[in-house]
């Protein structure tokens, strides 16, 4: 125990003192020579019935009790009191070590009542909280702490007044200056009687060891990126050594990561980079640590000596206070293969393009293109000095080419539909006069809508070629064959013949020859027609595309003659599932049939076209090489839109051909719908 300056080493010898006699060893003896004297002659009394002992011996006791009270009775009161100061001294010495030890300890001890009241506050407040103790006397510190914390200090003095148990708690408090500082506090309960509670608190300041934590966490979180990232990076120093490495990197370079720990970066450099800034590390070092990052693409060698190009970039990075360069590395060999082979598309596109150009430019056709506004984007020479010639306006990219017929509205209305046909998606031709040289000229115009990538149109190209000789001649010649014509009026039959020869010719123009159903001419028109129709109605069409299975396969197993007759019975039961007038069915091309289907949903068509695949397969007809099925089967792809003016009927199209893509791809004999 340390004294501190206390005159008592001693205190149990010194209360064994106090408590002893003052008698000696013979005077011990005779009291008790003379107490066994007294019992005797009471006990000779009792047993021998002789009362008048009782009186010696009585007189014997007690005169005997009277001299020890009176010999023992200021010895006694003497060692009390020296017993009791010396325990208030030990008392006043104990207090004064705790005192001190809560006056100079580095912690802060605080006693509060049971609703956390301050009742004492050591002054060790005043250095770490900035708070003098008579300013926390009296107050609640629940409104220093931490809002975040402020639940979890209330559930450990609920828990510290329930169980009694000592309880620790971390939290975050506010000094004078407002900065939170992190304290750990032990606390205990301490029952004084009466019902009152009081409860000691003993708080640690733990700053740095949460910031170290923080350090720590923020270090392994690091480690774990650095590692895990699926970039090369490495860490450089301020000599241009590489101190730290990935696996990504290792792997880039083709080294193991021991063999790159140390190693000067420049000695990574292939030959060729002796212009680069990394060469004169110390300066690149000081610019990269001013916060500026340098993105570069780098030529590097690797293990084997070979090569390779990568995109290195430079950012400045403190691990552990020191200073680094953060390294970032990226194989781009591909990419500048690639850009080399674009440069290298580019070049030859170019040389195509002046080509074509002068190709456009030397042509006697006149060729221009509009976008959707009617606006000239693009038109050649020819093109430019006969508009100008006719209509005696300068002809520039962005003019309007409706404001040339401004002056005349029919002419401009039909200027108007033609490019409108063109823009929604049609090929058409026209034959168009124009004024030149005071004569009027007349000219073949071909229509064209011009699409995008994704198919969408974005403009209409005009071509249009002089063929006023052509039309003078066949002019001449339809005047011949009206004559030749006139001539053979001479009967009715003639003219009937030629009637029903007029008929069957229409005939064939639209219909399919082999299977009797429409033909894709006149399906083309028709889709054309309807489509202009359901914008005007607001009206959903369909389109189904229809495709034999594995019919190649059919012509090559069973002729192509016996690939005639099985498309012709395929078409009638395709057109036996048409239930209205509207609907049309027509050959597409090759085994691949087409059906519009006005005014129909995606969901009618879909059951259409089940009905149509089913119709099909009940014929039976034998396919031996098919791989869907014994028989002839089909594949149908379903499309439905309901149109409007910025759309054209090639998108349907595309739709129900993407469908009948999928419906093949998916195993054929099968129905796959497309909605748009």
């Amino acid at each position: 125990m340390i004294t501190m300056g206390f005159s008592i080493h001693n205190p149990t010898r010194l209360l064994s003192t106090a408590s002893t006699t003052p008698f000696g060893p013979h005077q011990r003896r005779r009291l008790f020579l003379l107490l066994a004297c007294g019992l005797l002659l009471l006990l000779l009394s009792a047993v021998l019935d002789q009362r008048w002992w009782l009186l010696p011996a009585a007189l014997l006791q007690i005169g005997l009790g009277i001299w020890l009270w009176r010999a023992a009775a200021p010895v006694t009161d003497t060692s009390t009191q020296q017993a009791q100061q010396a325990l208030q001294q030990i008392e006043q010495l104990e207090l004064t070590r705790y005192r001190q030890l809560v006056q100079f300890a580095n912690d802060i001890f605080s006693w509060h009542a049971a609703d956390g009241s301050v009742l004492y506050i050591s002054p060790n407040c005043r250095r770490l909280l900035g708070h003098e103790p008579a300013e926390l006397l009296g107050q609640n510190l629940f409104r220093l702490i931490h809002p975040d914390d402020l639940a979890n200090v209330h559930l450990a003095r609920a828990d510290l007044l329930a169980e009694g148990s000592p309880v620790p708690v971390t939290f975050r408090i506010a000094n004078r200056e407002g900065v939170w500082v992190w304290l750990e506090m032990f606390a205990r309960l301490f029952q004084l009687g009466e019902g009152q509670t009081r409860i000691v608190g003993v708080c640690r300041d733990i700053s740095l060891r949460r910031d170290a934590e923080a350090l720590l966490r923020e270090s392994e979180r690091f480690k774990a990126l650095f590692e895990l990232a699926r970039d090369g990076l490495l860490l450089v120093d301020a000599k241009g050594r590489v101190v730290e490495v990935n696996r990504e990197a290792a792997r880039e370079l083709g080294y193991h990561r021991m063999h790159l720990i140390g190693m000067p970066l420049t000695n990574l450099l292939a030959p060729g980079n002796e212009s680069s800034q990394v060469q004169r590390w110390s300066d690149y070092f000081q610019v990269i640590q001013s916060g500026q990052s340098d993105l570069q693409e780098l030529s590097m060698l690797c293990a084997d000596d070979h090569e390779k190009w990568l995109e290195a970039l430079f950012s400045p990075i403190t691990q552990e206070g020191r200073p680094l360069v953060l390294l970032a590395v990226r194989d781009i060999s591909a990419r500048r293969s690639g850009a080399r082979q674009l440069q290298e598309s580019l070049a030859a596109l170019r040389v195509l393009h002046n080509r074509l150009y002068g190709i456009i430019e030397g042509s006697s056709d006149l060729i221009a293109s509009v976008d959707n506004s009617f606006h000239l984007i693009a038109f050649n020479r020819a093109f430019k000095q006969t508009f100008e010639q006719h209509f005696r306006t300068p002809v520039e990219l962005g003019v309007n080419l409706l404001s040339f017929v401004a002056h005349d509205p029919e002419q401009m209305a039909q200027s108007f539909l033609s490019w409108q046909r063109a823009l929604s998606g049609e090929v058409f031709i026209n034959i168009e006069p124009l004024m030149l040289a005071g004569a009027t000229r007349e000219f073949e115009v071909k229509y064209s809508p011009i699409r995008d990538e994704v198919g969408d149109v974005v403009g209409a190209a005009y071509i249009a070629r002089d063929v006023s000789a052509r039309l003078q001649t066949e002019r001449e010649l339809k005047l011949t064959l009206e004559k030749l014509d006139q001539a053979r009026q001479d009967t009715e039959n003639a003219n009937q013949q030629l009637k029903l020869a007029n008929r069957e010719l229409m005939r064939q123009a639209n219909q399919d020859g082999m299977t009797g159903i429409a033909n894709r001419r006149y399906f083309d028109e028709y889709l054309a027609h309807e489509w202009r129709r359901a914008v005007r109605q607001h009206e959903p069409m369909a389109l189904i595309f229809a495709d034999v299975d594995f019919f190649k396969k059919y012509n090559d197993h069973y002729g192509h003659q016996q690939g005639d007759t099985c498309l012709r019975e395929v078409a009638q039961a395709l057109h036996s599932q048409l239930r209205r007038p509207a609907d049309l069915l027509a050959r597409y091309g090759g085994e691949e049939f087409v059906v519009l289907l006005p005014g129909t949903t995606l969901a009618g068509a879909m059951f259409i076209a089940d009905a149509m695949r089913a119709a099909v397969e009940a014929l039976k007809l034998p396919h031996a090489a098919s791989e869907a099925a014994p028989h002839v089967t089909l594949s149908l792809g379903v499309a439905s839109i309901v149109p409007c003016e910025a759309m054209a009927e090639g998108f349907l199209i595309y739709g129900a051909d993407q469908a009948l893509y999928i419906a093949k791809k998916s195993g054929r004999n099968r129905t796959h719908g497309n909605p748009l």
